[in-house]
């Protein structure tokens, strides 16, 4: 058996080593839409196919109303999408914040229906949110339900849906609820989390642009700075929520909050911040979080960063956005690798904005509003990575869901399951042995790794889904 995992684990490394590429993933959108905007700003993988969102309305002669899903050879689409009542233009907005809830993949975004027979079907009007079955689109409980505006975000946490966005209200079956820039949705009906304000100009907005998971919180991100009446710069651009209370991290940042993610134990944050919300901490566009203040990563970035992604198989972390290089003044085209020390170029980077990125098998899916990516034509949608062909499988989740903390570790190693369903445990050392393997009950859990010897190690964790593997270091 060791040596069989042995063989395995080096065919792994081996994979992991060899050179990346761009390679097309077909024409997404062949036509304009949304008086002539078009572009990718959402990515998910769902029910075995990476599946895309935003402004975008044929592949070739088909149409996939600003929702579609990759077979591996062209977009294919869900029921007739998400659509708008704008008799010019059916197509929605769509991809904002993907996220599977208890089995069925839900999308916000800017749209009043979704699904159905036809466009401007009665029994599917959908506004700003819905969710798919795996046959077609429907409203959250009855047609009509939504938000009052465009939804930005969605996330899962302990066992709840949250949405963020420029709404001041929710609807469902039991009425209208005043959910001013976030609400909470348990399968049944929208509930408030607080209401959000914000003095960010030009805008003075208040929505949540992300989620992520940190710490077993839930971290929301966006342009808000005031909780539930508070001082304007109580919460400037981040907070956490732990299911009965909200807290500041830090004195925030001077501008909005459009990216999160967790990358080896630490929070991370992107966006139009260009600096602590007191100005006395330089960020440009991207910073850590180290528990008390917020941290410049390098010399970060020179324009917006729009979106953050974890490749957990090979521990990169990546940037996507409006920059063009990084705060050394080197190029970095719209897309970025932090390799520890400075932010550099992925690939020849891409010739407009990247929106959204996700990773799945090594592979870095990469949308936005580009049409070229490094040497290759690509329609507002590409692959950096191995090939399109899936290798070693990974959970479908987000990265920053998977809590490993601390990295390094001298002693107790933290993993925290959340909704993941995580059911077995495996600790490999470099040699590829398994030298610690167990079965997994609890949401969250530690483990004694005080007798390991100090080197890097890799722990692998399975659910129904697949396998994911995370790099750590024993100190």
């Amino acid at each position: 058996m060791k040596a069989k995992t042995i063989i395995f684990f080096f065919v792994l490394l081996s994979y992991s080593s060899s050179a990346q590429n761009w390679y097309n993933m077909g024409n997404i959108d062949t036509i304009g839409s949304n008086n002539g905007n078009r572009g990718v700003i959402g990515i998910s993988f769902f029910n075995n196919k990476i599946t895309a969102g935003g402004y975008f309305k044929k592949e070739n002669t088909t149409s996939i109303n600003g929702i579609a899903q990759w077979n591996g050879n062209n977009w294919t689409p869900m029921g007739i999408g998400l659509w708008s009542t704008i008799a010019s233009d059916s197509c929605g907005n769509g991809g904002r914040g993907l996220v599977e809830y208890k089995n069925k993949l839900y999308s916000g975004g800017i749209f009043q229906g979704a699904g159905g027979n036809y466009i401007n079907d009665p029994t599917h009007y959908a506004y700003s949110i819905a969710k798919w079955d795996g046959t077609d689109w429907n409203p959250m409980t009855q047609p009509s339900d939504g938000f009052n505006s465009g939804c930005t975000a969605l996330g899962v946490y302990h066992n709840n849906l949250y949405a963020g966005g420029a709404f001041g209200g929710s609807v469902d079956s039991f009425g209208v609820h005043s959910t001013q820039g976030i609400s909470k949705w348990n399968d049944t009906t929208f509930s408030a989390v607080g209401q959000l304000d914000g003095d960010f100009p030009p805008w003075y907005a208040f929505n949540v642009m992300r989620f992520c998971i940190y710490q077993n919180k839930l971290i929301a991100g966006g342009a808000f700075t005031s909780i539930d009446g508070s001082p304007y710069g109580s919460y400037s651009g981040i907070a956490a929520w732990d299911d009965t209370n909200w807290s500041a991290l830090g004195v925030g940042f001077n501008d909005a909050v459009l990216a999160l993610t967790v990358y080896n134990g630490e929070l991370y944050a992107g966006g139009l911040f260009t600096a602590t919300r007191d100005n006395l901490t330089p960020l440009n566009h991207v910073a850590k979080w180290n528990g008390t203040t917020w941290q410049a990563v390098g010399d970060g970035l020179n324009d917006t960063v729009y979106t953050l992604c974890v490749d957990s198989l090979q521990n990169k972390l990546y940037a996507g956005g409006a920059f063009t290089q990084t705060g050394l003044g080197i190029q970095a085209r719209h897309l970025a690798e932090w390799t520890g020390t400075n932010w550099q170029e992925v690939g020849g980077g891409t010739n407009r904005d990247v929106a959204a990125l996700f990773s799945k098998d090594s592979n870095l899916y990469v949308g936005g509003t580009f049409t070229r990516a490094g040497n290759i034509q690509a329609s507002l949608i590409a692959c950096w990575g191995y090939g399109l062909s899936v290798g070693e499988k990974e959970l479908g989740m987000r990265n920053e869901e998977l809590g490993i903390v601390p990295n390094p570790c001298a002693s107790q190693l933290g993993i925290m399951n959340y909704e993941l369903g995580i059911k077995e445990v495996k600790i490999y050392n470099m040699l590829g042995e398994v030298v610690k393997e167990f079965k997994m009950e609890n949401n969250e859990i530690t483990i004694n790794i005080e007798h390991f010897r100090n080197g890097i190690y890799f722990i692998e964790l399975k659910n129904i889904k697949g396998t994911v593997r995370k790099k750590f270091i024993k100190n």
